[in-house]
């Protein structure tokens, strides 16, 4: 999607309100030229006396009973004023009501646009992005959309037509004069596109710092208890303070650059006042214009003059809304993950690997090489193996979050990449190495993934993951209140919680990331067994570094450096040289140790 195809999609099924909001500008603008023609009708016309040439004014002094009448009954021409005003009034609110309308319904579908793309990239894409560009993209950028076309479009019409509008007017009365009030014009035209261009690279890195700053902020605050637990304040406080300075060096700049441009083009428009009030007193003193007219032009000098002044602004405004549309193309465009075709499995767990690889794009070497085994239907399959070794990188392949790029894995003899996304996923429960809870009730974080659970199997859930009785422990039970990410439970309580959430699904193929890790050894003990009735539903997988968590499985695979280096049951591994016998050794003594102690 371009820019414009970007404008097309937000701003076009809004259309009719903006052709409003145009033709509302060019009432406006017409109203706002015509009371300087009246009070000039007023004074040349009705005062003085001079003859009318203008087809308007004569029609409304026939249609309103003569110049003499309108003489004596000056009152009418301020009812008329009045009148325009009025109608003047209502075009500003009428413009700032369609303006809001439009800019609110634009910034709400970009931004849910853009949470839902978001939430649709690919796992690898989402992996390696920052979370306070994208929170900063999805507010600040839509945020800077949002106001261009909450007013400052409709500002950019109002100076083109009024320009256009008013020298049409100017011109007609006198072509000279009107020659020299558009003098410094086109200078301040030509002025205003350069700095359009220039001020551009300014708000591009306005914007990459102020999503640096966000990020660091971003990071501190889903970290906090790691920074207080080694004292890293004065740290992170340190790393903000750079950060934000260079937020502000960049913002100086930028203030300066506008600074300039907005007092040249100041400067020039005042001149150009000032070039029109002079010669202007000059004609008149030679009878080329009259009084009224005279007052004409410098009415219309001011009415052009600012929107003409303000055009650096506008530009500017134009400039940075080009900068954040094309942030928020880098999001809209990134490709998504198609989790929607497919085909779709009443699963059953048979699960095989056969010589899979993986790679990552930006990596230069594989992560897992050669891969193969096969778990049945209702067994257990443990995988054990050094940090580093692509023990959970295996399992976000067998979930579809990253996608294998040799050999082949199926399930039910169907091959993976063939299964629909979702139906797999709802069909692979997985609990991670690092759970995450939301901030809601205990009860609502196991049942989050099933809203159709009643209490009874909450508390199955619960009770397999071996935490129900700490949750009635609690002064409001299931309804205790999760602090963002859980901070108010310990590192087990969440983790149990985290189980309990995936139990409840009743998942075929069900996968344990390390999740045991967290738990003492006596709750580890109490999952196990509770797992174990589970055998007769799904087949599971348990990725573990304790023995303990590993030896009742049907099979064990070791990976080392992304390979397969052992393969067996407990006993088998035990009496055969290598990594599990003798990390088995090694926690058998320590446990022994600890039992002498």
């Amino acid at each position: 999607m371009s820019i414009m195809g970007f404008i097309r999609k937000y701003l076009g099924k809004l259309w009719v309100k903006q052709v409003l909001v145009f033709l509302i500008v060019i009432i406006y603008t017409f109203g706002n030229l015509f009371s300087p023609l009246m009070f000039s009708f007023i004074i040349d016309n009705l005062i003085e006396g001079k003859q009318i040439t203008s087809p308007i004014f004569l029609f409304l002094t026939n249609n309103l009973g003569g110049v003499e009448y309108l003489r004596n009954n000056l009152w009418l021409a301020a009812i008329v004023l009045v009148l325009v005003n009025v109608v003047v009034g209502l075009c500003i609110f009428f413009r700032g009501k369609l303006n809001s309308e439009i800019s609110q319904q634009m910034s709400q579908d970009i931004r849910n646009d853009l949470y839902n793309n978001i939430q649709l990239w690919p796992y690898s894409t989402l992996s390696r992005s920052k979370a306070g560009d994208l929170i900063q993209r999805c507010t600040s950028d839509v945020e800077v959309v949002r106001q261009f076309f909450s007013g400052q479009l409709a500002e950019v019409v109002y100076a083109v037509s009024i320009t256009v509008f008013a020298n049409v007017v100017l011109f007609s009365i006198n072509s000279s004069l009107a020659i020299y009030s558009l003098v410094t014009l086109p200078v301040l035209f030509i002025v205003s596109l350069l700095f359009f261009k220039s001020i551009q690279k300014f708000f591009t890195r306005f914007d990459e710092t102020e999503a640096e700053l966000t990020t660091v902020m971003q990071e501190n605050l889903a970290n906090l208890r790691v920074v207080r637990a080694f004292n890293r304040e004065k740290y992170e406080m340190d790393k903000f303070s750079i950060k934000n300075k260079e937020l502000s060096k960049i913002d100086f700049e930028l203030i300066n650059h506008l600074g300039f441009q907005w007092g040249v083009g100041g400067s020039l428009s005042m001149a150009q006042v000032l070039l029109t009030t002079l010669i202007g007193i000059f004609f008149v003193i030679n009878n080329q214009i009259t009084i009224g007219q005279f007052s004409v032009f410098i009415s219309y000098q001011s009415m052009i003059v600012y929107p003409v002044r303000s055009l650096a602004r506008l530009l500017s405004n134009m400039g940075k809304m080009k900068v954040s549309i094309e942030r928020l193309l880098e999001i809209l465009n990134e490709k998504t993950e198609d989790i929607e075709s497919g085909k779709v499995l009443d699963i059953k767990g048979d699960i095989k690997f056969s010589h899979v690889g993986f790679q990552y794009d930006d990596g230069t070497f594989p992560v897992l090489k050669d891969i193969s085994f096969s778990v049945k239907p209702n067994e257990t399959l443990a995988i054990l193996g050094p940090t580093g070794s692509g023990k959970s990188t295996l399992v976000h392949l067998l979930t579809g979050l990253l996608d294998y790029t040799e050999g082949s894995i199926t399930i039910d003899s169907v091959e993976l990449k063939d299964i629909q996304k979702k139906c797999l996923r709802k069909n692979v429960g997985i609990v991670l190495q690092e759970p995450f809870l939301f901030s809601k009730t205990i009860y609502d974080n196991i049942k989050i993934s099933r809203k159709d659970a009643d209490k009874s199997k909450v508390y199955a859930a619960a009770k397999i993951a071996s935490v129900h009785d700490v949750i009635s422990e609690f002064s409001g039970g299931y309804d205790t209140l999760v602090g963002e990410k859980g901070v108010t439970l310990s590192g087990g309580q969440k983790q149990r919680i985290a189980i309990a959430r995936t139990i409840i699904n009743d998942c075929p193929i069900l996968i344990f990331d390390d999740s045991l890790s967290a738990v003492d050894t006596q709750t580890d003990n109490e999952i196990r067994k509770a797992i174990k009735s589970l055998r007769k539903k799904c087949t599971t997988i348990i990725i573990a570094h304790r023995i303990s968590s590993a030896q009742d499985a049907d099979h064990i695979i070791v990976l080392e450096n992304g390979r397969i280096t052992q393969n067996g049951n407990h006993q088998q591994l035990v009496n055969q040289p290598g990594l599990y016998k003798r990390i088995y050794e090694i926690q058998t003594a320590m446990k022994e140790g600890d039992i002498n102690e």
